[in-house]
């Protein structure tokens, strides 16, 4: 795992990277195939048979990981169909009920603990395969706050299997990807950064996800999944095509030192630049306000992610905390505020100098 340390606002802050970022640690295995250790593959062990989907090949630097949709079964027991390939810093898992393949389920559960808020997540990859056109591939993190537990989830056949699970991703992603069997125990959902498209990359491409946020809390968990093909989707059981295979490298998260909205006295600052550290200038009539003691707030995180059935789901941002921006107050019509904004790994430092004037 890679580390940073950084001293913001006289305390020391540790912000995490995800374990194993260049892919290089193979010191596992499934069936005879090398596995990562820190990662896990959506390998499928049921009714007396492995089929791998997770696989090391040679990356942009040393080796990286290898995913791929592929056709599976068992014809002698009329067993078949196409798995999503994909790999998480969670557990992906598989149910049958007995041998009736209608019941069939998978998902993610788990995670890593973490209590960090990066601002974007950078990702190498490589998609390749003859539908690439036809089935979004997904880059996807999120974190939570507490334990999610349900009962049932959908199946191959529309209904839904009963099995239990803890921090499932459908039971955390319920604005976007959520448990259509209903969710028992509910969490909050602090993060997300979602990136899919239907898209085939021959050469290395490095694609940057945004992170959005939902709360201002820290989370206590994240978790983060690669996919080939479509999944997550809402259990992803068609639209899966043989072949479709994402590779993908040196991973990164990114940790800012911008604000993206700035609130003043519970307002909207529209004009505000966030990308300047020259002055600028409010006045307190465009914001409908009076002159009074000011109050300042830092917004980041804001946006909307669609899912694959259209609907949109709105992140608000969250508020910049004390160890994060700090506040130099002004006077009115005289010097301006100072405001100095730090990453949470230390990486960066920004100051705005905001002009207020009655």
């Amino acid at each position: 795992m890679s580390i940073f340390y950084a001293v913001v606002c006289s305390t020391l802050v540790v912000a995490q990277q995800l374990p194993d970022p260049h892919f290089e640690n193979w010191s596992d295995k499934f069936k005879s195939d090398v596995q990562l250790k820190d990662w896990h593959g959506s390998n499928v062990n049921q009714v007396g048979s492995k089929f791998t989907f997770m696989f090391q090949k040679q990356g942009r630097t040393g080796f990286c990981a290898y995913v791929t949709d592929r056709a599976i079964g068992i014809p002698k027991l009329n067993l078949g169909a196409t798995g999503p390939g994909y790999m998480s810093l969670g557990y992906p898992w598989q149910y049958l009920k007995g041998l009736n393949l209608n019941s069939a389920t998978a998902g993610t559960e788990g995670g890593i603990p973490w209590k960090y808020r990066p601002d974007t997540m950078v990702v190498w990859i490589k998609r390749v395969g003859a539908n690439t056109d036809k089935e979004d591939f997904h880059l996807l993190f999120y974190s939570w706050s507490g334990t999610a537990k349900s009962s049932h989830y959908k199946s191959k056949n529309g209904g839904c299997t009963e099995t239990e699970r803890v921090n499932e991703e459908s039971d955390i992603r319920s604005a976007t990807d959520g448990n259509e069997c209903g969710i028992d125990q509910p969490v909050r959902q602090v993060a997300e950064g979602w990136y899919r498209a239907r898209a085939k990359y021959n050469e290395w491409t490095q694609i940057k996800v945004p992170i959005l946020y939902k709360s201002d809390g820290r989370p206590t968990m994240c978790n983060v999944i690669f996919s080939a093909g479509n999944y997550p989707a809402f259990r992803a059981n068609d639209g899966l095509y043989d072949g479709n295979a994402l590779y993908v490298d040196d991973v990164e998260l990114i940790y800012s030192s911008r604000i993206d909205k700035m609130m003043i006295n519970g307002k909207e600052w529209k004009a505000f630049n966030p990308n300047t550290e020259k002055v600028q200038t409010c006045k307190l009539s465009e914001l409908g306000l009076q002159p009074s003691e000011i109050k300042i707030v830092g917004m980041r995180g804001i946006g909307s992610l669609t899912n694959i059935k259209g609907e949109r789901a709105r992140f608000n941002g969250r508020k910049l905390d004390s160890q994060e921006m700090v506040v130099t107050p002004g006077e009115i019509n005289g010097k301006p505020w100072i405001i100095t904004v730090k990453a949470e790994d230390g990486s960066s430092t920004h100051t705005y100098k905001l002009k207020i004037e009655n």
